[in-house]
């Protein structure tokens, strides 16, 4: 029996000669069937000897920092877990797919480089790359130049010190202090309030907070998560530099960028904040959910969409009279048939007499009398 196996053996080894052009491998060392991989999977042969393995066409880093750092950046959606985020991708992608990038909401971010690591929101990510990144994630991104940053004045004149929590008020966080007392931040407002001081950097921007609502424009950009609205802003103002009307933040923590606020929508379902340039002062009404939002006439104010509604009201009320017309012009016209097919089953009288001319009786001569 042994020595039969080693004759198959030696007859059906799997060398790579052996395998069909197309190819890679051998399913085993006793076959020279082609082995196939499953999308998302490529065949191995480290040590050539014809048999190898499907393995990933990825490379799984689980938890980091920071995400991939791409032109690309599409948001795609949801994803559960890294294995459907790749699998969400490189339906898109295909081959130019490098790496993804999923956040602690499940947030799934294709991209077609992995040039530096971003450290985004500071939630971290979970990161999976192609296999040219497989000896190693590149470095941290270098901190933008331009990044709003801001000196704290104390109240005497004063120069303030640094107090921020790594020690570096040149890197946009910046929390100053005037001897013991806490004077500004840029984290955020609330945060600056929280601690007895003020914000550093004051916007030219409009808090209107949790409206529940947000400006609807062509844009609608999904810029990436933010964890204050004020951040929101900053990445708006990097993305769009001219033009930025509005930010809005939805409780997941997405970001969007808005270059008009036309109107107030809120048919995401999410809890949104909302944040205006300063030349928005006052908040639209609510967006029509039928029509676009600019169809209202700047003559009178009248809504087109009610107009609208009251024509398509008077065609139905006409067509309506019409069909009932008809309706009982027809009715009326089947009763007058059946009249009429009644009359002719009914027999006919007897005609009476036709009238003839009168004949006169005949009168003797000598009973004429003459006058």
């Amino acid at each position: 029996m042994r020595r039969r196996a080693l004759a198959v053996w030696a007859l059906g080894a799997c060398v790579d000669a052996q395998c069909a052009e197309t190819c890679q491998t051998c399913k085993s060392a006793s076959s020279t069937d082609c082995k196939t991989c499953r999308d998302g999977y490529v065949l191995i042969d480290g040590d050539l000897d014809g048999v190898g393995a499907c393995e990933p066409r990825s490379v799984d880093w689980d938890f980091n920092a920071g995400a991939c750092r791409s032109s690309l950046g599409d948001h795609v959606g949801m994803a559960s877990d890294l294995e459907g985020c790749w699998t969400l991708c490189s339906e898109l992608y295909g081959a130019n797919l490098k790496a993804i990038d999923l956040d602690s909401n499940n947030w799934c971010t294709c991209q077609d480089a992995c040039e530096c690591m971003d450290p985004g929101n500071g939630g971290g990510y979970y990161v999976m790359t192609s296999l040219e990144f497989a000896n190693g994630l590149p470095a941290a991104c270098e901190t933008d130049e331009t990044r709003l940053v801001c000196e704290g004045t104390c109240p005497d004149g004063s120069s303030p010190e640094c107090c921020d929590i790594d020690g570096d008020c040149e890197d946009g966080d910046d929390d100053w202090c005037c001897g013991d007392d806490y004077l500004c931040s840029n984290d955020s407002s609330e945060w600056a309030a929280s601690r007895g001081g003020k914000l550093c950097c004051v916007l030219d921007t409009i808090k209107w907070g949790a409206t529940g609502t947000w400006c609807k424009s062509e844009l609608d950009h999904l810029v990436g998560l933010a964890a204050t609205l004020e951040d929101c802003w900053t990445f708006c103002v990097e993305a769009h530099p001219d033009g930025l009307a509005a930010v809005d933040l939805n409780d997941r923590g997405e970001c969007f960028c808005q270059d008009a606020c036309a109107c107030l929508d809120a048919q995401d379902g999410f809890e949104g904040q909302l944040m205006t340039a300063a030349s928005v002062s006052a908040l639209p009404d609510a967006c029509n959910t039928h029509l676009p939002a600019d169809v209202v006439d700047g003559d009178d104010g009248d809504d087109k969409t009610t107009r609208r509604a009251v024509q398509v009201l008077v065609f139905a009320m006409a067509a309506t009279v019409v069909v009932c017309c008809c309706f009982a012009a027809a009715v009326l016209a089947a009763a007058a048939r059946v009249v009429y097919r009644r009359d002719l089953r009914k027999p006919r009288a007897e005609a009476a007499p036709r009238a003839t001319a009168v004949e006169w009786p005949s009168v003797p001569p000598e009973a004429v009398v003459v006058l």
